[in-house]
């Protein structure tokens, strides 16, 4: 089996690539240190069975990553694995379709467990952030609107989506072509209607309607 390695520091890319000889036999590593040759390999026709992705690497659009794997290769597994300690960024990812979502502050024995669970079918979410929102939380990741008790503007229900799938206020402005200021009211109008004061309570908050 390939297994693609998309990982800029070295050190990392080494223990990555020992554990994956360890969990797959026969496994042949495919090493990439930018996310576009990672991307150029798979262009050239290679046959990936998994993919471990860093998402902290330079020449990346957090949200365009997983789309332009899954164009490729629409069924490859992919694991992002990630010093990202942001928490709602997991949900972006977990939504746009990726296997297993894992940060590089768990034991080298979670990074095991994770390559078995995605390449089993399963879908693995590092452990921290299972302990943040809560396991039953992720049955909500498809989520695109309000619920129903709470009356949101299509605007709103617009950022509402956005902040549900990771992104950033900036970002929104930029995806939305609106202007930063205009975003920034979206959101605290959100926040009131649902009663919150930040990202981490609104999920909750959503989670129990």
């Amino acid at each position: 089996m390939n297994v693609l390695i998309i990982e800029d520091h070295p050190i990392v890319a080494f223990t990555l690539s020992r554990i994956v000889r360890q969990r797959i036999a026969n496994a042949e590593i495919i090493l990439a240190e930018l996310f576009l040759e990672g991307l150029s390999l798979m262009k050239q026709g290679m046959d990936v069975g998994l993919v471990i992705l860093d998402v902290n690497l330079p020449d990346t659009e957090l949200h365009h990553m997983v789309a332009a794997l899954r164009d490729i290769q629409q069924n490859v597994p992919i694991l992002v694995f990630t010093g990202n300690e942001q928490h709602t960024t997991a949900l972006g990812f977990l939504n746009a379709g990726v296997n297993g979502y894992l940060t590089k502050n768990q034991p080298i024995r979670e990074v095991g467990i994770a390559i078995q669970a995605v390449l089993s079918g399963q879908r693995y979410i590092t452990p921290d952030v299972k302990k943040i929102f809560g396991t039953e939380f992720f049955a909500f990741l498809g989520l695109n609107h309000a619920p129903l008790k709470i009356e949101l503007s299509p605007r709103e229900k617009e950022v509402l989506a956005m902040l549900l799938d990771g992104k950033a206020t900036k970002q929104i402005s930029l995806d939305l072509n609106l202007k930063l200021t205009t975003v920034s009211a979206h959101k605290t109008r959100i926040f009131d209607k649902f009663q919150v004061n930040n990202i981490i309570e609104l999920y909750k908050k959503i989670k129990l309607n």
